[in-house]
């Protein structure tokens, strides 16, 4: 009994409006102790506007060299030396927008068309080549013949990154490519090889004066090619498109 000898004291109450905290039920034990799942959020890919990816992949970029080349020769064929130059110039902006140093893709665009305007100046000059359009600036070759050089140097950072730093099998290949896409012109109708002269006759089957004028154009790719290769990458030192 409370309040006798044994217990003096009696046992507290508990306020009216208090309730004792109940033991946890073994289901709300449960969702504490599990381990909670987390699920991870999708990645968004960046959406990018269509005509910007259509430069951006490697296998693009070739198309667009090769539509470039092909559009410059049907140009001047067709009586429109300038549909190369803008066909030209318009892949080249879709190319400098995805390029990782755009400013070190100018320098480089630059660069080669003022080569190009060079080099095949010097060898036309010399009458290895020969072009139908009126030329200006008293330089006898045209403008579309010039955007021939960025038109090519615009792969040298994407689909023809492989040859960044191989200056030997660069020199090779332009010695061997070089001519034969001058020769590409020849049979399309839009530039000529004048140092074959009428009267003159194969000697042991062989075209001397249109072998030697493929020797002077695989000299002068040979010797570009490795200016253009270092050049690229000393103004590119990351080849690639922007992430």
């Amino acid at each position: 009994m409370y309040g006798d000898s044994l217990n003096p004291t009696p046992p507290p109450i508990a306020p009216a409006g208090d309730t004792p905290p109940s033991a946890p039920s073994s289901e709300a034990q449960r969702r504490v102790d599990s381990p909670q799942v987390v699920i991870p959020h999708a990645r968004v890919k960046e959406l990018r506007p269509l005509w910007v990816t259509w430069f951006a992949h490697p296998f693009a970029n070739w198309f667009w060299f090769y539509f470039g080349f092909v559009a410059a020769l049907s140009g001047s064929n067709m009586k429109y030396p300038s549909l190369g130059p803008v066909v030209i110039v318009g892949w080249l902006t879709g190319h400098l927008v995805n390029a990782k140093h755009p400013w070190g893709e100018i320098k480089l665009l630059l660069a080669s068309a003022g080569m190009g305007y060079v080099l095949d100046g010097i060898i036309t000059r010399m009458g290895v080549l020969k072009f139908h359009e009126p030329t200006t600036w008293w330089w006898p070759i045209p403008l579309w013949m010039v955007m021939m050089w960025p038109n090519f140097a615009g792969t040298l950072n994407s689909s023809m990154k492989w040859l960044r730093g191989r200056y030997k099998l660069g020199t090779i290949m332009g010695a061997i490519a070089g001519p034969f896409s001058y020769y590409g012109g020849v049979k399309w109708g839009s530039v000529e090889l004048p140092w074959s002269p009428p009267s003159a006759m194969p000697v042991l089957g062989i075209d001397w004066w249109f072998w030697g004028a493929m020797i002077v154009i695989g000299i002068e790719w040979a010797l570009a090619m490795p200016v253009l290769l270092w050049l690229s990458a000393r103004w590119v030192p990351e080849a690639g498109v922007r992430g």
